[in-house]
């Protein structure tokens, strides 16, 4: 475990890199004092010394509460102004934890010759990027841009369902049968399986497995000792490797039992759709169709849709399908508005009047 020699910068005259364990600036003669931070240059010298390590591993140094000035921990007085240690604080032991454990490099499945694995390599990140250009490139083609657009024209159309009374033949099961449901005829059908275990079957397959294989010593950080010196921080880590191993395991063994019900074929009455009634039409009136019903007739369910042809600058034609009604009836003829639209005429949104 390594002991290095910290550094610290005068307040007052601003010389750099003060040797850490000294305690007055080699340039101006003031004093470190408990404000100056202690901090470790990255070319700092390994101490070696067996006198020199003693004083390092002999505790923070402390700050006298009369003239400010830092003492080594086995002075029992300042050795500037004299004063008693009594009561005087410490510097602080302060860890600075890094957790810079190396990581080993992914190994290729299989080396290239020498000379040719740059080579290799260079050509599958050049190709790579070329791909992502050229996906970007077409991205950005096919962007929807904006356009402003005059509206030329409207449309609508309106459909209503025509439904009919009819009696028509279906197939259910018994406990399943609409309402008026007259049966015809029945079966005992299979309607659907039951799976039953009825044992296991003995297997084999492949575990892999992270195990841990030892241990190795890591560095973590440095400890600041309080006293211009600094100590590396180790730390034991366990190392760990993938193991696959054959392993038996019972799996279970099912058997499909058929569950049998009564299906039954019926007629009932019912409305079915036998036609649309529609009308469209260019103008801003919609209207809903009234077809002729008969005795046996009905009207069922009712769709609509609106239009809005638009043109560009370029005379180029565009078809926007407004949501509802309301959102059709809020574009004014001959108003120009904002749009997005694709590169194949479809409009995205209309963002508003121009």
């Amino acid at each position: 475990m390594a002991i290095r020699e910290g550094a610290w910068d005068c307040p007052h005259c601003g010389p750099k890199r003060n040797r850490g364990p000294e305690k007055y600036c080699g340039g101006c003669g003031a004093p470190r004092g408990e404000d100056v931070k202690l901090y470790l240059p990255e070319d700092a010298r390994v101490v070696t010394d067996e006198v020199e390590l003693q004083r390092a591993k002999a505790g923070p140094d402390w700050t006298c509460n009369f003239c400010e000035a830092d003492n080594p921990s086995i002075n029992a007085f300042c050795s500037s102004c004299g004063a008693p240690k009594d009561g005087a604080p410490a510097r602080p032991v302060v860890e600075h934890r890094t957790d810079a454990a190396p990581v080993p490099p992914p190994q290729p499945l299989q080396a290239a010759p020498p000379g040719k694995q740059g080579i290799l390599t260079r050509g599958c990140g050049i190709g790579c990027l070329g791909l992502v250009l050229l996906a970007l490139f077409f991205g950005w083609l096919g962007r929807p841009r904006e356009k402003t657009l005059t509206v030329a024209g409207f449309g609508w159309e309106r459909a209503v369902e025509v439904e009919e009374m009819r009696t028509v033949q279906e197939e259910g099961w018994q406990d399943a049968l609409p309402a008026g449901a007259r049966s015809l005829s029945s079966s005992r059908e299979i309607r659907r399986y039951n799976k039953v275990q009825i044992g296991t079957e003995t297997k084999t397959r492949t575990v892999t497995e992270r195990v841990q294989t030892g241990t190795e010593r890591v560095q973590v950080g440095t400890r600041d000792l309080g006293n211009g010196y600094f100590e590396d921080v180790y730390e034991d880590r366990p190392v760990y490797e993938e193991q696959s191993r054959e392993e038996t395991y019972e799996e279970p063994v099912y058997r499909e039992d058929p569950v049998y019900a009564v299906k039954v074929r019926y007629e009932v009455d019912k409305w079915v759709k036998v036609r649309d009634a529609k009308l469209a039409g260019d103008d801003r009136s919609p209207r809903w169709p009234e077809p002729e019903l008969r005795a046996n007739e009905r009207m069922g369910e009712r769709a609509e849709s609106y239009v809005v042809r638009l043109v560009g600058p370029d005379g180029k034609s565009y078809t926007y399908k407004p949501p509802d009604e309301p959102a059709w009836k809020s574009f004014e003829p001959g108003r120009a508005y904002k749009a997005t639209v694709k590169r194949n005429g479809e409009i995205v949104r209309i963002l508003g009047p121009a």
